[in-house]
């Protein structure tokens, strides 16, 4: 990309699976730990960002063409979770998913699920629709299928700021979580079992970056 700035695409089959870039010096100056962003497609990252201002979320980067890539802005919703939108022209972004070792699911944790499910309905035109038995939980559905889920955090969860939170899919969770550990990083929560979801756990890298890992019920 430039002097000693290098963006990995991870692949998987031949698949791109995600990015991995240096975190912006601007970042860094604000004490924003390493992270995992969550892009969401849109038709146009223009429109995407003046819905959100109009839903009264905030641009943190307004709408930027990446080389022939695509068009991308960075935001924050209302409740100052960020996200970014991405408007393809010759990279797609994520070209498979659900399988071991990509991208299985997102989650954003929030203060109020339904709020939060208004703006990214006006924002990404999707559709919201409850989980059963859930009760603090909604879902977000694109072209009839599920995306992505919202949830309202409880005290028990102790205290974080809003944010989206990344799935990668594995066929083992207790022994990647081992590996893990045994490369630097170390575990947040679990290994654990979620009825009807799966076996999960959530991991910290080490540069701090967290994420989940997640086998299918």
């Amino acid at each position: 990309m430039g002097p000693d700035m290098f963006y990995h695409m991870p692949k998987l089959n031949g698949l791109t699976v995600a990015g991995l870039a240096q975190q912006m010096e601007e970042e860094r100056e604000q004490n924003i730990p390493p992270h995992w962003r969550v892009y969401f497609t849109v038709t146009s990252a223009d429109e995407a960002v003046e819905r959100a201002k109009q839903a009264g979320g905030n641009p943190i980067m307004e709408a930027m063409d990446v080389f022939d890539s695509g068009r991308m802005a960075m935001l924050l919703d209302p409740h100052g979770a960020m996200f970014a939108v991405w408007e393809p022209k010759n990279h797609i972004g994520s070209s498979i998913k659900g399988e071991p070792g990509a991208l299985a699911w997102v989650e954003l944790y929030t203060q109020d699920h339904q709020e939060a499910a208004q703006f990214y309905k006006a924002v990404l035109g999707v559709e919201a629709g409850s989980m059963p038995g859930e009760e603090n939980m909604t879902l977000l559905k694109a072209g009839g299928q599920d995306v992505a889920d919202i949830m309202t955090m409880t005290p028990k969860m102790g205290p974080m700021p809003p944010h989206w939170a990344v799935y990668f899919g594995i066929d083992d969770v207790d022994a990647t979580a081992e590996k893990a550990k045994s490369l630097g990083g170390d575990t947040v929560a679990g290994p654990m079992d979620a009825p009807g979801v799966g076996r999960w756990v959530v991991l910290r890298d080490p540069q701090g970056a967290v994420f989940r890992l997640v086998k299918g019920a």
